[in-house]
């Protein structure tokens, strides 16, 4: 009896999880007819007007080389400095490691809006607002107290055997780092690189402040298609479609690391 009412609902949960998508999926390769028809029509012709629409608009193919320059560059930033300190960390004994985790941890769940207002200041001071830099230096800076937690907890797997035995041998340091926790851990880096870049990809309330005209990114992009005229469905679902198409196959090739990068942040946190 416990495991069918396990596997209804997992059931349940799966339609949760996939209508919403399946319905944004269908509705862009629909006509505008077919998406609005009552009942709804459940076997169509499909169409790909709405996907030409979203490529013959050059803000959103902006926006999306946009969001890969930033999204990318921010997260390789946020793990190389994350996985430096979180070296560091895991090096200390253990009070002061717990007692630096605290601090890092408050970082991490402080709300982006204490800095946000303060760094738009600054940007239109130095006049910099607009600039990827400040966009991608913004995304490291809230992804790195994140990236040092799950690299932590990363490194911590690792014997520390294997650090006391190079040690011996006379290596450095950096040398450890690079040569020994590095190769190691390689795979749980990985996936916090992914997690970063998902986090960064889909952010919406930063980029909607700190980026303009030439730096907007695709969660800022996409609301073009909200018109005084009124929504148009078509190409904001196909548009919704191509922004969740690159993270997904993203997801699925380090699906094991990524869930075990999120297990592990989550006890962690």
């Amino acid at each position: 009896m416990r495991r069918i009412i396990f596997w209804i609902a997992l059931a349940i949960l799966l339609i949760c999880v996939l209508f919403p998508l399946y319905w944004v999926v269908a509705t862009s390769i629909k006509t505008q007819r077919d998406a609005f028809s009552m009942p709804p029509v459940w076997l169509f012709l499909p169409t790909w007007e709405n996907y030409e629409k979203v490529f013959n608009n050059g803000v959103f193919i902006r926006a999306f080389f946009n969001s890969v320059i930033i999204s990318f560059s921010a997260s390789f930033i946020s793990v190389a400095v994350g996985s430096i300190v979180a070296y560091g960390l895991v090096a200390q004994d253990e009070p002061t490691k717990r007692k630096n985790e605290k601090f890092i941890l408050s970082l991490r769940i402080a709300p982006p809006l204490i800095f946000i207002i303060p760094t738009y200041f600054l940007a239109a001071q130095m006049k910099l607002l607009n600039n990827h830099w400040v966009i991608i230096g913004v995304y490291a800076f809230v992804n790195i107290p994140f990236a040092i937690s799950l690299l932590i907890t990363f490194f911590e797997d690792i014997p520390r055997e294997l650090r006391d035995a190079a040690k011996v041998d006379g290596a450095r340091e950096f040398t450890i780092f690079r040569e020994v926790f590095i190769p190691v851990a390689l795979g749980g880096i990985i996936a916090t690189f992914i997690l970063c870049v998902l986090f960064t990809w889909n952010e919406f309330f930063i980029a909607l402040v700190l980026t303009g005209r030439d730096t907007q990114t695709l969660p800022v992009s996409i609301t073009s298609f909200l018109t005084f005229q009124g929504v148009q469905w078509g190409p904001l679902t196909a548009a919704a479609t191509l922004v969740m198409l690159p993270m997904l196959v993203l997801g699925m090739l380090v699906q094991g690391q990524v869930v075990r990068g999120m297990s592990l942040g989550s006890i962690k946190g």
